[in-house]
């Protein structure tokens, strides 16, 4: 008994395909991983940029109205390590200016002028990795300006 040759194409096109569902996912596994990873990676660095403004717009409101204060350099500087527990204060650069010149770490209360302009600048290093492998490296920055009432 012959077989078509239309028999046995048919035959071949619905043969078993056992291990077809393991093939794809072995090659589709990967990629999907990489872009997990590089979510979830992105995630950090958005949850490092968010903790990093609140942190410096909590300085920048406080030494807006800080006049009274003994030290409020130093109590915004505290309060930039207290609003953003998730990043490494050793790694933040904090700059605070008044009216464009620099204001030490530890100032005075009356070294604030009442209607000048002070600002809040930090930056923050972070990097976005794949697996481990270093993708890009950057810095965060965020920066408040608030008038001394």
């Amino acid at each position: 008994m012959k077989h078509s040759l239309v028999s046995r194409v048919r035959r071949f096109l619905v043969a078993d395909s056992e291990g077809g569902a393991l093939v794809e996912m072995a090659v589709t596994l990967p990629l999907v991983m990489i872009i997990m990873t590089g979510i979830v990676s992105f995630s950090f660095a958005l949850y490092q940029k968010l903790q990093l403004a609140e942190a410096v717009s909590n300085a920048g409101h406080y030494l807006a109205v800080a006049r009274g204060d003994t030290n409020p350099c130093a109590t915004a500087i505290s309060s930039i390590y207290a609003a953003a527990p998730g990043l490494s204060s050793g790694a933040m650069n904090i700059s605070l200016t008044q009216n464009g010149s620099a204001l030490p770490n530890s100032c005075t209360g009356n070294t604030l002028t009442q209607y000048s302009t002070v600002s809040v600048l930090v930056t923050y290093p972070t990097s976005l990795s794949v697996y481990g492998m270093p993708y890009s490296s950057f810095n965060l920055s965020q920066q408040i300006t608030e008038i001394v009432q």
